[in-house]
């Protein structure tokens, strides 16, 4: 079933707005980890060391990840209710705010594509469906709300991309979902083990989504038909967001295995080797960087050499996805350090502290949190403060 705004006729007419023709868009987040493939790596011009607080604000909950769009700075509020909210990119001031319908749970995750930010609340009256919504970025206007049927738990922060946006649900086995941005038809569903958690990723014609030991599949994007499915060694609820780069897929939560994440050829699924990182992935040009509890390190793609390892020090860990801006890979710390080492040699270019823990684990959290950058802005979620760096 699917409710429709007062302005939907209008809005919908008009949904290509500008945001989603300007060539600044090349330098946006529009998804957890930056973009539909999750790879946590963006240019903004304005974004390097030294940094300093372009502007900050105190939110009723958690702040969930950003989207960041000419303009302005979008996020979920995860207070009570739950608050979409979007800010102003030049002083953090309110621009429009949709708070979580009424008996629902709060809002899990965003997405952008096509002028629309769509969000999915983890819990409906009932137990037999789940919800998406769909607003205009520039207006906050609803466009629609569409059932996601079957299912009742829904941790999965939302992706779109090429007029298509896809979800997870869990219950009852798992669930994928395709809906069309438009106008919210469910355009298909596809069994899964578990549908916790994991964000679809996006490459190509493929949308590829990793839940726990890992059950990890390829969906052709367009049409849903299961492409290829790796059954880890068991099954149950959690999983963590897989990450596609240069044709290799990247799945984490791997149980019975010497490494705690794997990689897949993204068209075959053969299984090319293992890794150790409890958070995403994030990339640049030949470099991942993998981030355990106490290190970050870089790794040549194509050798697969350790290029050089950064420690926690002073009983900090390291508590977030890092993303790479314009060289400079970005961690979060359980103390509320931000810092910043070079791409290529591992030299700290940032430490700042922003007084609350940076912490965005995956498990269950909602809303999501993780870091994002464009438009000239690092956006850095610390608890229940959002902060706007430049």
């Amino acid at each position: 079933m699917k409710t429709f705004g007062s302005l939907a006729l209008v809005l919908l007419g008009s949904a290509v707005c500008a945001l989603a023709q300007d060539p600044a868009l090349t330098s946006v987040s529009v998804a957890y980890q930056v973009n539909p493939a999750h790879t946590g790596s963006v240019q903004s011009t304005g974004v390097k060391p030294p940094l300093t607080v372009k502007w900050s604000v105190n939110l009723n909950g958690n702040a969930s990840y950003p989207l960041i769009l000419p303009g302005e700075v979008i996020v979920i509020d995860g207070g009570s209710p739950s608050t979409l909210e979007a800010l102003n990119a030049a002083d953090g001031s309110v621009l429009w705010s949709q708070p979580v319908a009424s008996g629902y749970g709060g809002w899990v995750g965003a997405a952008y594509d096509n002028g629309m930010v769509f969000a999915v609340n983890y819990e409906t009256p009932g137990f037999s469906s789940g919800s998406m919504s769909a607003f205009s970025a520039s207006t906050g206007d609803l466009l629609w709300t569409a059932s996601l049927p079957n299912q009742y738990q829904f941790t999965s922060p939302p992706t779109a991309k090429n007029g298509i946006v896809y979800t997870g649900g869990a219950g009852v086995g798992g669930t994928v979902y395709a809906l069309k941005e438009t106008n919210g038809d469910l355009l298909w569903t596809g069994s899964v083990e578990n549908g916790d958690t994991s964000s679809p990723a996006i490459s190509g014609t493929s949308v590829y989504v990793s839940y726990a030991c890992p059950q990890t599949y390829r969906f052709n994007a367009k049409t849903g038909a299961l492409l290829w499915h790796y059954s880890g060694a068991c099954e149950g609820g959690g999983g963590d967001t897989a990450v596609v780069y240069k044709g290799v897929l990247y799945v984490r939560d791997v149980f019975f295995q010497s490494t705690s994440g794997l990689t897949f050829s993204t068209t075959t699924n053969a299984q090319i080797g293992g890794f150790n990182s409890q958070y995403a992935p994030a990339f640049s040009g030949t470099t991942v960087f993998y981030t355990e509890s106490s290190t970050l390190t870089a790794v040549n793609i194509t050798t697969g050499a350790t290029l050089w390892t950064a420690n926690a020090t002073g009983g900090e860990s390291f508590t977030c996805s890092p993303i790479v801006v314009n060289g400079i890979v970005y961690m979060g710390t359980s103390s509320g350090t931000l810092l910043g080492y070079t791409v290529g040699k591992g030299t700290q270019k940032v430490s700042m502290s922003l007084g609350q823990p940076i912490s965005c684990s995956e498990y269950f959290v909602v809303p999501q949190a993780g870091m994002g950058a464009g438009q000239g802005l690092l956006v850095v979620p610390a608890g229940a403060e959002l902060f706007a760096l430049q």
